[in-house]
């Protein structure tokens, strides 16, 4: 009987606000299409980490709080701005090891999917809806948010939780000051001193997943400078950068060494000292038509595929999808829109992540790196679709056809990540992918086994290890080098020589 009521509850709200067909077509078909086994895969620099981590046994100590400042381990270079993201990783990783004690886990299963797949959605919404957004036309950019590349590609791959939960927080921190806007200065009544500066230490502690959330300072000043036109609560804010500085040069450092894990010196990590120099400029700017294009187009879900080799019904979605963004945009341009700085913010953003892409891998996607974009990308489409007036059926037909071809284009790049940093290759390769032509990668490198074979080998491990059977001994497959680790962790030690260049694997024990 309640499922029976929830059905019709559900029937009500579709009839009322129809764009929610979007957003379940995004949950039944695109994420588990992202997540199936096929698709799913492990970075290959968790094993190390996860290693590390499993040292200090299967369940949470008071070695972790230690363990959680290892820069050595979570970062190689002495990188002390991500902290939380470590000791993320650390809950994250001993969830995983709990839970084969009683089922098999999802390769690329995380806690952050609590927050990817369904906080982020949640606030992503309120924040639209504070700012005088249409239910429907919010609804259809949360659906849109979910399918882009950026953030797909947080689930698809297992990778370190920095990325989702900075962009989890660039949205939270968004939507408290949203709220602000709303509850306060929407009503002509002054923001108490309280609900400021539970903002700001939100704000402040945001920066401690990524570099990549300091995003939240400056975009307060083009989404919302309403939240901080007050004098005090200007100078309040402008107190972040100090702050942020002293946690990352002094405070961090200072507990690391208390920790017993050395002096992380930011100044002394590469990439902190290539953004200074001239050259790392100069080379950036030879890549920023290629990182924009890439970064505007893939979060669009606009890859062009080879239409004499691509199958007819992916042919048949990009076209569908192009002819669907013209009509969006027809409807967006065919109004008088009001083209305010949060524009220039965009564009500022494209600059710092294609600076930040061509001092380390030159040209690359939105995949991962690049999933920050998506955020402020959409909260600007939903305001030029609003101003739209797009009839919502169109909308809806239109984002349908969108998200579909989204859906394959993600899986065709998520294939060229998997396979470049699983097979005979490295992720350079992938710069190469995006350097010259998209088409022209080995089609004779195929993955060493299919889903359905990664699944059922991971059971078959899983069920040795119930049954008390040593896999010492047992070929591991590239894709599965992070599988021990989790399935024995009391054998870590064992498995510190387990990486080779050779695509099969040996556990060696000592």
């Amino acid at each position: 009987m309640p499922i029976k009521i929830l059905f019709e509850e559900l029937k009500e709200h579709i009839k009322k606000f129809p764009s929610v067909l979007l957003l379940i077509f995004v949950y039944i078909f695109i994420i588990p299409q992202v997540l199936s086994y096929d698709q799913s895969w492990v970075e290959p620099e968790q094993f190390y980490i996860k290693m590390g981590v499993v040292k200090t046994g299967e369940g949470l100590n008071f070695q972790d709080l230690k363990n959680g400042l290892s820069w050595q381990l979570f970062e190689i270079q002495p990188r002390s701005t991500r902290p939380l993201s470590s000791y993320f990783e650390i809950l994250d990783t001993k969830f995983r090891v709990w839970l084969w004690h009683f089922m098999m886990p999802h390769p690329s299963l995380s806690l952050t999917w609590l927050f990817s797949l369904i906080l982020t959605p949640i606030f992503l919404y309120c924040l639209l809806r504070n700012s005088s957004i249409g239910t429907d036309v919010a609804i259809t950019m949360v659906a849109f948010y979910l399918a882009t590349p950026g953030v797909l590609s947080c689930e698809a791959m297992l990778f370190r939780p920095a990325k989702p939960m900075t962009n989890f927080f660039i949205i939270f921190c968004l939507y408290l000051a949203s709220r602000l806007k709303k509850k306060y200065i929407d009503q002509q009544k002054d923001i108490p001193w309280g609900g400021f500066i539970i903002f700001w230490s939100f704000t402040a502690f945001s920066f401690y997943w990524d570099e990549t959330a300091l995003l939240i300072f400056p975009s307060i000043f083009f989404f919302f400078p309403q939240v901080i036109r007050r004098k005090s609560f200007l100078w309040c804010w402008l107190s972040l950068p100090v702050v942020t500085y002293l946690g990352y040069f002094k405070i961090i450092p200072y507990l690391s060494v208390w920790a017993g894990q050395g002096l992380p010196q930011l100044t002394n990590y590469n990439k902190f000292a290539m953004m200074g120099h001239a050259h790392s400029f100069y080379q950036s700017m030879m890549f920023l038509g290629s990182n924009a294009k890439n970064l505007i187009l893939e979060t669009m879900g606009i890859i062009v595929p080879d239409v004499f080799k691509a199958p007819v019904l992916m042919a048949g979605c990009f076209y569908a999808a192009m002819i669907s963004w013209g009509i969006t945009l027809y409807y967006i341009f065919k109004v008088k829109q009001k083209w305010d700085l949060r524009l220039l913010f965009l564009v500022s953003i494209i600059l710092f992540f294609n600076y930040l892409i061509s001092i380390t891998m030159f040209i690359w996607g939105p995949y991962y790196y690049g999933s920050f974009w998506s955020v402020f990308f959409v909260i600007y489409l939903a305001g030029l679709m609003e101003n739209a007036r797009i009839p919502r059926k169109v909308m809806i037909v239109c984002f349908f056809f969108i998200l579909l071809n989204m859906a394959n284009a993600f899986l065709v790049t998520n294939k060229i990540y998997k396979k470049y940093h699983y097979y005979p290759y490295n992720p350079w390769v992938i710069t190469r992918y995006y350097w010259y032509d998209r088409s022209r990668f080995d089609p004779h490198v195929k993955p060493l086994l299919n889903g359905s074979q990664v699944k059922s080998l991971i059971y078959e491990y899983w069920s040795n290890v119930r049954q008390g059977k040593p896999i010492e001994q047992l070929p591991f497959p590239r894709e599965l080098c992070w599988l021990p680790v989790e399935l024995e962790p009391d054998k870590a030690h064992y498995w510190h020589n387990l990486l080779t260049p050779d695509d099969v694997f040996y556990l060696k024990g000592k």
